[in-house]
Formats: C-alpha cells, structure tokens, sequence
C-alpha cells in the first residue's frame, strides 16, 4: 500500500503492512475508542480497541461499514481480527467471551455478514486460541491470521497518558531551555542556530524590474 487510506470517521489506523510479492497478506491495524467491555456492558474508564483486518485483494471497503455498524450496535469489542474471502466472514474473538454474552456476539454477526452490501456472506466465528490449528477461514487466514496475532497486542485496554501519541516526544531529557546555553555540550550547542532565517531581518528582496536591452 502505496498510500494511506482513509477508511472511517471512527477508525484510526495504527498500522498497515503491504502485500507479499505474490501479492498476499497485506494487513490493517485499526484502534477507536470502545465505550463497551468485552461481555458488553459498559466501561467505568476510557478504553482502546485494536483489531485487524486480513485483505483478501485490495481493501473491501464493506468490512469497515461491517465494522461501523458493530460499533453502533455494541458488538464490536471482543473483535481481534477479520478476514473476508470467497462469501465467508471469519470473525476472530476473544477467549474471555463466553456463555450468554458469546451468544449474542454470535447471533449479532451472523446478520452482520448476512447483511453486507450486494452480497451475502456467512459468518465463521473463531476463538482467538483456535487460530493456529483451525480449518476455517481458507488459506490465506490459515497463514498470515496466526501470525498477524502473534505480532500484535489486539484487544481493549484502558487508555491512559502512557499512551499519548507524542508522549515521548516531551521528556526532560529531549528539552533544551536557552537560558541554559552555557551549560550545553558542543554537540548540543551546534543544534542551536543563533540565526535559523538568515536574510530574513532585511525582507523579501524586490524582483530586477531594471530593462534590459
């Protein structure tokens, strides 16, 4: 993937990983903030969802409005990855799903998948600890799914100041103040430019308007 997609108003993408070159594999990682816990009742705290997408081919645009339309209706947090191919949804859940709240989740997919735009597929739904030995979902989830588990924390976690984007980009260590220049190294005061805009004291300088012969 050449460039970066904008997918949703909700999702944001937190990593994109490109097509082998026999042209398989290639991979989403999306986050939103999930007001729900994994047994669907509501959070006490902020939390973050991170889940995958498979691509079959190029991006299959349906599986996001599927993803929307989960958010909405309050199925989508125990979701840790999905793939589409050839009419089947694999829908890949946590292992703390269970009991009532496992058959919800189920039954809610089931007319997710059924429902997608101009087609009908049918939803397989597969424990996250039966990735690695299951036959669903056809090869290219067999192959790339385990791994895409294994390399990613997915899941929802509460959302704490640890995680801010730009956390790290703000610590003592990374600040220089200029009141403390004589205490500097060489080093850091070469990153100091006394003029950063030379010229621009004395303006922009007008064109030659002179005429030439």
């Amino acid at each position: 993937m050449g460039f970066r997609m904008i997918y949703s108003r909700a999702l944001q993408i937190e990593f994109e990983h490109a097509h082998n070159e026999e042209g398989e594999g290639a991979y989403t990682v999306f986050n939103v903030i999930q007001p729900l816990l994994i047994n669907h009742k509501p959070a006490t705290e902020v939390m973050l969802q991170s889940f995958a997408i498979l691509w079959t081919d190029a991006p299959d645009t349906r599986l996001i409005a599927m993803i929307e339309e989960a958010l909405i209706t309050g199925v989508l947090s125990p979701v840790k990855l999905l793939h589409a191919s050839k009419g089947s949804l694999c829908v890949v859940y946590s292992n703390k799903l269970q009991g009532m709240d496992y058959l919800r989740f189920h039954d809610a997919w089931i007319d997710i998948a059924l429902g997608v735009w101009y087609d009908e597929w049918n939803a397989e739904l597969i424990n996250e600890d039966s990735v690695g030995c299951s036959r669903d979902g056809g090869r290219l989830f067999r192959t790339f799914a385990p791994v895409i588990l294994d390399k990613h924390v997915l899941g929802i976690k509460p959302f704490t100041g640890e995680m801010f984007l730009h956390h790290d980009d703000w610590t003592p260590e990374k600040i220089i103040y200029y009141d403390d220049r004589e205490n500097l190294t060489d080093d850091q005061l070469e990153l100091l430019d006394s003029d950063p805009f030379p010229g621009f004291e004395d303006g922009i300088p007008l064109p030659d308007t002179s005429l030439k012969n």
